[in-house]
């Protein structure tokens, strides 16, 4: 099951999760951002860390996804695994590449993705 905005303000609201700071929450995501600026050259690989801070209970795991105007440019905010696990507490890791034959700055605060949240039933 993904987790509805609703659903989400609901988690935090009981303290089933905890972002930092204040989250911006869309219909079924949670906009993540970065935490410094990135000049980023061409074929250059990076790793950054997201603005927030994000603690998930054991019941609740995440998936992130990169943001289509990065990509456009360019830029992969994740090569690795996208999967954030149940009871993670701390930034999410950026594998950025840039795939351009242009340098590309990130600025910081700059949205990055969204993280989707899913039910973990045991």
């Amino acid at each position: 099951m993904i987790y509805s905005g609703d659903a989400i303000r609901k988690l935090i609201k009981e303290g089933k999760l905890n972002i930092k700071p204040s989250p911006q929450i869309k219909e079924a995501s949670i906009k993540i951002h970065f935490s410094k600026k990135l000049i980023i050259k061409p074929k250059e690989f990076v790793l950054a860390k997201s603005e927030e801070i994000t603690q998930l209970s054991q019941n609740i795991a995440g998936l992130y996804d990169g943001y289509t105007h990065l990509a456009r440019k360019g830029i992969i905010t994740h090569l690795g695994s996208m999967f954030v696990d149940p009871g993670t507490n701390g930034q999410i890791t950026f594998e950025i590449f840039n795939a351009s034959d242009v340098e590309v700055t990130v600025l910081n605060g700059e949205r990055a993705g969204q993280l989707i949240l899913f039910q973990v039933i045991k």
